[in-house]
């Protein structure tokens, strides 16, 4: 824990040095000799989140998980770097302390909550803008669209970093892109971090076109190092109709092998394929969305699934978690996935939800198709401007569970709540 101290205290001091530097205070020697201050107009940010979460799984002979945690995020966001305009830079830091332990992986024979106690820098890059291009370098997240492919997982304690050199612009009016070379993987636990060589990168491709304010499309290549390529389309847009606001979604993507490997000795065998279609509806604060979701089988002589092993999984495919697993790894024989979500939003009330979804394998793996369902529920409030609150339930209930990798998954009883306070500033 000392450690931990010690490693956000320099991040603290780090940040608190920027305002020196910056020459909010008197000017450092440095600055009086170059005739230029290093950086300039610091904004250094702060959050506290401290939640509970408590987990109940049947049939594992594990105790009940209750788990606090708190997650410390200082960071401080340069906007002049070395008095030349255009470059900026970020630092950032997080900790994430258990306040109450009785979870694994910080105590054996517990069930398990993904935040266990770690102190990280989570961003540290510089970017430079020229015109309508913006270049960086270093590590940050990486959100694509709404998270299905490339995530930043910030529900976890400890999010979901990248270290990119990247370019992104909008060379014409309506069109913008992002590509993307990707070094270094930090997972929101360590044991999932990876890192490739240079010349051995993932390559990320996403440009985007609005057609009409009504449509905007999308093509996109997502070549990750030893996992798979993945190359895709997606429409999406929003038709207001006399009050009622109409919004849809429709992807599809396809996976091959991947076109280097770094990390294994050969490259996974892949040939599957994945499709997405949603359409909602809000009206005077109320909104309601069915989704339906395909992730492709293990083909005959295949090595896996459709997979998503980048993305924020836990937004999309159930709160319990259940189903994480075959979204990063592949589902053996498939997965269809039905989401019927409805609630209310209201700055006064705050924002109520519940959803209902219903897995269940492409293929008959020789159980039963049906994996299982899931309700979810939430609620949020913003309560102050800074100071905002949580509350959130999963319910799954298993049926025949789901095969990845060869393993049996989802076969048990889920039951999970949330409690939650977070404080920015």
């Amino acid at each position: 824990m000392k450690g931990k101290v010690l490693s956000l205290g320099a991040a603290a001091l780090l940040a608190g040095g920027a305002f020196l530097l910056s020459g909010q205070t008197s000017s450092s020697n440095a600055q009086d000799l170059l005739g230029v201050s290093f950086i300039d107009n610091v904004k250094p940010y702060l959050e506290f989140r401290p939640r509970y979460e408590y987990v109940d799984q049947e049939k594992t002979g594990k105790k009940d998980a209750n788990a606090l945690t708190i997650r410390t995020k200082i960071g401080v966001k340069i906007g002049t770097v070395l008095g030349v305009n255009g470059l900026s830079a970020v630092l950032e830091a997080i900790d994430v302390s258990a306040l109450v332990d009785d979870y694994a992986p910080q105590k054996s024979n517990y069930e398990t909550v993904k935040d266990p106690a770690n102190t990280r820098i989570t961003q540290a890059y510089v970017a430079y803008s020229l015109g309508n291009y913006t270049f960086v370098a270093g590590r940050k997240y990486v959100i694509i669209d709404d998270h299905r492919f490339i995530g930043t997982i910030g529900w976890r304690q400890m999010p979901q970093s990248f270290g990119v050199l990247a370019v992104a612009g909008k060379p014409l009016p309506g069109l913008d892109f992002l590509l993307a070379g990707i070094y270094e993987r930090k997972f929101i636990v360590d044991g999932g971090n990876m890192d490739w060589k240079l010349d051995k990168m993932p390559i990320v491709l996403d440009v985007n076109y609005k057609v009409i304010p009504q449509l905007r499309v999308k093509g996109f290549a997502y070549l990750l190092t030893d996992i798979h390529n993945t190359y895709g389309v997606k429409a999406s847009g929003a038709v207001d109709l006399g009050g009622v606001k109409v919004s849809y979604l429709g992807e599809y993507a396809k996976q091959t092998d991947p076109y280097q490997k770094d990390n294994k000795s050969a490259k996974p065998d892949i040939d599957t394929d994945y499709y997405r279609l949603k359409v909602g509806a809000s009206s005077m604060g109320f909104f309601g969305n069915i989704m339906y979701t395909y992730f492709g089988y293990k083909k005959a002589g295949k090595n896996a699934g459709f997979s998503v092993p980048l993305a924020t999984n836990h937004k999309f495919d159930g709160w319990a978690d259940v189903l994480l697993a075959g979204a990063a790894g592949g589902f053996d024989y498939g997965m269809k996935e039905w989401c019927i979500s409805a609630g209310y939003k209201n700055p006064a009330i705050g924002k109520l939800m519940i959803a209902y979804l219903k897995f269940d394998s492409d293929k008959d793996p020789g159980i039963g198709k049906s994996i299982g369902s899931e309700i979810d529920a939430l609620y949020a409030k913003k309560l102050t401007k800074r100071l905002s609150f949580l509350a959130k339930a999963a319910w799954y209930n298993a049926d025949n569970g789901y095969y990845t990798k060869g393993n049996l998954k989802g076969t048990n009883d889920v039951t999970k709540y949330w409690l939650q306070l977070d404080y920015r500033y």
